[in-house]
């Protein structure tokens, strides 16, 4: 009777233990360290090819032009994507790079007054170009668009080659719903990626320096976010053959890492939103000296 007794009393403990232990397991685990996953896709490459044309349109920051350079309104589609829709007469870039922001320009304008003025005729009247439109004074018109700040225009997007190098950005835009999702995405990136670009051509030697200057690298990422905004991957589709530059590019991201209140109409069937970025670089270095 006393060794049934133990051997019952034994395996009771046993049960009790093991049933302990299965209670607090899952309150005491460790939580694994969270991952981003990075790969190089180069199946993306085709299926970027095979993505229609009206899917693929450049989403960018708006500027609004001044009122006498703008066009009427019209129904055929803008090739660019952003806060609301813009016609202009001509499309035109800053020469200026940076986070994309018309600006009133008032130094330049001021050290024009004391310039000898040019003004152009033509046979329909003075101050008149072929198409009727009266000549227009940009730098005087910014200044009166108050919601600008002293300074040069910039741009932070690469153009096409079409687009003319001017003293200020104006594009045909059409209205994007999520363009404001896009632009958070984009001020809380720009900066942490222009700061590793600039790290990694501080660290390159003078034969790479050489090498990299006056041509663009460009790469293209799709990220995919949760639908909180968390990114959890990120996919190489194409690399821009500098490595730190496609370095700077993803940890740009990763060091965001969350992308609050995206819109909910994002998210795919897959349960992930896709955003493709596209990350140029085009390094203009100073004269280099030859090094014996």
């Amino acid at each position: 009777m006393p060794v049934i007794r133990a051997v019952l009393f034994s395996s009771f403990f046993h049960i009790l233990l093991i049933g302990a232990v299965l209670w607090l397991a899952p309150r005491i685990a460790v939580t694994p360290p969270e991952t981003i996953e990075v790969a190089l896709f180069p199946e993306g490459q085709i299926l970027e090819a095979l993505t229609p044309k009206t899917e693929k349109k450049q989403v960018v920051r708006q500027t609004l032009a001044p009122e006498k350079l703008k066009a009427p309104d019209d129904e055929n589609l803008a090739r660019f994507l952003s806060e609301q829709k813009q016609r202009v007469r001509e499309e035109t870039q800053a020469a200026q790079s940076g986070m994309t922001e018309n600006r009133s320009n008032q130094r330049t304008a001021q050290n024009k007054k004391n310039a000898p003025s040019e003004k152009t005729t033509t046979s329909r009247g003075e101050d008149q170009d072929k198409d009727g439109y009266h000549t227009v004074d940009i730098s005087k018109e910014l200044q009166e668009m108050n919601r600008f700040n002293d300074g040069m225009s910039t741009i932070g997007e690469s153009m096409p080659r079409d687009v003319k190098v001017g003293s200020f950005t104006a594009l045909n835009t059409d209205r994007y719903l999520f363009y404001t999702f896009y632009a958070r995405m984009e001020e809380l990136i720009r900066f942490r990626w222009e700061t590793r670009v600039q790290q990694a051509i501080n660290n390159f030697d003078h034969n790479t320096l050489t090498s990299v200057g006056n041509r663009n690298w460009v790469t293209h990422v799709e990220f995919l976010l949760d639908k909180n905004g968390f990114l959890r991957s990120a996919l190489v589709m194409k690399e821009s053959g500098i490595k730190s530059f496609d370095a700077a590019a993803i940890n740009a991201f990763k060091d965001a890492r969350v992308f609050p209140n995206p819109p909910q109409e994002m998210v795919q069937d897959d349960g992930f939103i896709h955003i493709k970025f596209s990350f140029t670089v085009n390094y203009n270095p100073p004269v280099l000296v030859n090094r014996n």
